[in-house]
């Protein structure tokens, strides 16, 4: 996917429902908004989808609530007010650049999380928002979030996801074997999965981030000797105080679940050896496509994969008829 489909993505209805009826997602935003929007305020919700996030915040006592989605679904999200009697909403169809407000709020709103955070490309445009748009003091919602990533220690996934190399019919699929090995995956993992340690990636401050991290690195003493066949990427967001949305294998399962990195190789990590864990953000390429790279080392061996390395055939163009 690149980062020109994202808006058409958000045309198609069922992709709005699989969001609300993530439950642990929208009633945590719902309490987050009840506990931080103060009677009389102004509410900015950007990449308002549905508009549900504006309605929680016209319910908790919000004068003024302004939606902006760059998405033409938006003009649905003005008729599902209108249709609720909710007659403070107003709906705004721009994007961070094009927006234009003769006010500064008292509190941004936003659903921008991606899988694992940045898959979505969001955040940069938030924080443009924030610095046009929210006024000295005011809030953010959520106003940190954390990154940490898992050891993958379930042999399944390297299994599976090694197929074209087990010759599988007798066939040689030589020219595809590793590309599955060198994808992300969006998985529902289990807490037994992965090991105990878990590593921490770092934490962003909403607040005071001038930028999308370009690596996110971590490190962590395993808890024990074993193989390791993936990691996996999770979030955690502070919405409002004592409220915490978060997507790991030991919370409530929700739409995001986690990214998998996949391993192309085992590797064994040891109580004795320090393990260090690099992940970096999708970062768009001169075709416009994202792509994500990932690495594990310690001091005894080191393995780093991209996702965009793949065979070049997979996006090549070929002319109609006998090939060469």
């Amino acid at each position: 996917m690149t980062l020109k489909d994202f808006p058409n993505s958000y045309r198609d209805v069922t992709v709005h429902k699989m969001m609300l009826q993530d439950v642990v997602r929208t009633e945590a935003y719902e309490t987050a908004l009840q506990q931080v929007v103060k009677p009389g305020s102004t509410v900015l919700d950007f990449g308002c989808g549905t508009g549900v996030l504006s309605i929680f915040a016209s319910r908790a006592g919000a004068a003024q609530v302004y939606a902006i989605d760059r998405s033409a679904f938006i003009g649905v999200a003005r008729d599902i007010a209108r249709r609720n009697n909710i007659e403070n909403i107003h709906y705004y169809h721009n994007d961070e650049e094009s927006l234009e407000l003769d006010t500064k709020v008292d509190l941004i709103v936003s659903e921008w999380m991606g899988h694992f955070l940045f898959y979505e490309a969001m955040l940069a445009p938030l924080l443009r928002i924030r610095d046009r748009f929210l006024a000295a003091g005011g809030l953010m919602v959520p106003s940190q979030v954390s990154l940490h990533a898992g050891l993958v220690c379930d042999e399944y996934f390297h299994e599976d996801l090694s197929f074209f190399r087990q010759h599988p019919y007798d066939i040689d699929f030589t020219d595809i074997a590793d590309v599955p090995l060198r994808r992300i995956e969006h998985e529902n993992l289990m807490p037994n999965q992965i090991l105990d340690s878990v590593v921490d990636l770092g934490t962003l401050d909403l607040y005071t981030l001038e930028a999308p991290p370009t690596e996110l690195v971590g490190r962590v003493v395993p808890s024990e000797e074993a193989t390791i066949y993936a990691l996996c990427g999770w979030f955690e967001a502070l919405l409002a105080p004592k409220v915490v949305l978060g997507t790991g294998p030991d919370d409530r399962v929700t739409h995001w679940n986690q990214i998998l990195f996949p391993l192309t190789e085992p590797f064994t990590v040891s109580p004795d050896r320090e393990v260090t864990v690099r992940i970096s953000p999708p970062q768009e390429t001169d075709s416009g496509d994202l792509g994500w790279t990932w690495s594990i080392e310690d001091s005894a061996q080191r393995i780093h994969i991209s996702d965009l390395d793949h065979p070049k055939s997979l996006d090549t163009e070929l002319p109609k008829g006998l090939l060469p």
